[in-house]
């Protein structure tokens, strides 16, 4: 065969295959598109898993086209759920009622029931670690109630409850924690895991309805179970802890000695840095903060034109967070007795060996015992457009 002709039905066979396309593809009107994940503990001890799914056709539609609000919501996303004995066992029951195959590829929000997490969830973690579609980097959080609640709220501004809180966790004002990150955190040395608490809650103070889809504080865990909870005032200390605080604002009360009021502040940058020593087989943390923020409301009358004014209102900022920071220790240390600061991490990081020959064995008991100590240094860059305080004279 000549050269001419080989290179022709090279390339007619190579036309061919192109025309085949991809021999494992998978057309979207064949799969069940899961968005968020549920486990809970049913009455029977067994373990329930809800799945949410997503509709297609529905997810782009507005709501002239459904002819009312609440048919779009409950028509966007289909729960379904079964119980098991295994994850594995119950994704297959659920595959058996669904006609098309359940695709977990686009899954980005697992939901963990509170009783569950109680219980432990070490076991149930194995089916997201080894199964090909399971996505690691799903955000994780454990629900007030039940996960299947979680699942089927009616968010007002997305069409899922997958997409909502996933938009809360990218806006980093609260904690965020992947599965990985869960993962990382509960085979670490010196190290225990936490994750955000979601609840439903009224969208307006006071007022009955449960119609918003908040996160109320943080799971402390020890090892695998949920061992207690932080509000969010105290989750937020616990950030500031773990170098995780990056935007938010800080409020303060202006005594009436000095103008009565609230100022707020917008951070803008945040450094901490961790000091370790040990001294007497004591462990003895001290914290450096540093940050920049801008001043952009005064409700007092103090003239921040006046730089000893500036000064005095850093102080008060540095005494907001400290408490803040020892409010959050006194929990996580006297009460729950789990190392979310990751505090062994630190020291097993500083020498992997002087850690598992002298302190691996003895944390449980040192953790409780180790003194906390901060140094914060505020910086105001900009009090806003004006330094005057508006006041109408009588």
């Amino acid at each position: 065969m000549g050269m001419r002709k080989f290179f022709l039905l090279l390339n007619l066979l190579l036309a061919a295959v192109c025309l085949n396309g991809c021999w494992s593809r998978v057309e979207v009107n064949d799969i069940a598109i899961v968005t968020a994940t549920g486990l809970d503990v049913a009455e029977n001890g067994k373990i329930r898993l809800s799945l949410m799914l997503a509709i297609p056709r529905l997810i782009g539609s507005g709501s002239a086209q459904s002819g009312s609000e609440s048919k779009i919501e409950t028509s966007a996303a289909w729960v379904v759920s079964e119980e098991g004995d295994t994850i594995m066992d119950t994704y297959r029951s659920l595959q058996e009622k669904l006609p098309r195959k359940i695709f977990f590829a686009h899954s980005r929000l697992l939901v963990i029931g509170q009783a569950l997490a109680v219980r432990g969830i070490e076991p149930y973690l194995d089916f997201f670690e080894r199964y090909r579609q399971s996505q690691l980097k799903s955000f994780l959080v454990v629900s007030k109630t039940t996960a299947s609640d979680v699942l089927n709220f009616k968010s007002k501004f997305e069409k899922l409850p997958s997409e909502v809180l996933k938009e809360e966790m990218k806006q980093e004002l609260i904690p965020k924690v992947r599965l990985i990150d869960f993962v990382n955190m509960l085979t670490s040395e010196g190290e225990e895991p936490f994750t955000p608490i979601v609840e439903i809650v009224p969208s307006e103070t006071g007022k009955s309805g449960m119609n918003n889809l908040s996160v109320t504080g943080l799971a402390v865990f020890r090892r695998s179970s949920m061992v207690g909870q932080l509000d969010s005032k105290q989750g937020r200390g616990a950030m500031w802890v773990r170098n995780r605080v990056k935007e938010g604002v800080i409020t303060i009360e202006v005594p009436k000695s000095a103008g009565a009021g609230k100022i707020s502040a917008e951070l803008e940058d945040v450094k901490v840095k961790r000091r370790l020593s040990v001294r007497d087989d004591r462990l003895f943390v001290r914290l450096v903060i540093n940050i920049d923020e801008n001043i952009y409301e005064n409700t007092s009358s103090i003239d921040l034109n006046k730089s000893r004014n500036v000064n005095y209102v850093q102080g008060l900022m540095k005494e907001d967070i400290e408490e803040r920071i020892q409010e959050a220790s006194r929990k996580v240390q006297q009460e729950y007795k789990s190392d979310i600061f990751g505090f062994g991490q630190s020291l097993y990081r500083q020498d992997p060996k002087k850690w598992k020959r002298e302190f691996r064995s003895r944390w449980p008991d040192m953790f409780p015992k180790t003194v906390i100590s901060v140094e914060i240094h505020v910086n105001v860059l900009r009090t806003g457009l004006t330094n005057r305080v508006i006041r109408v004279e009588e």
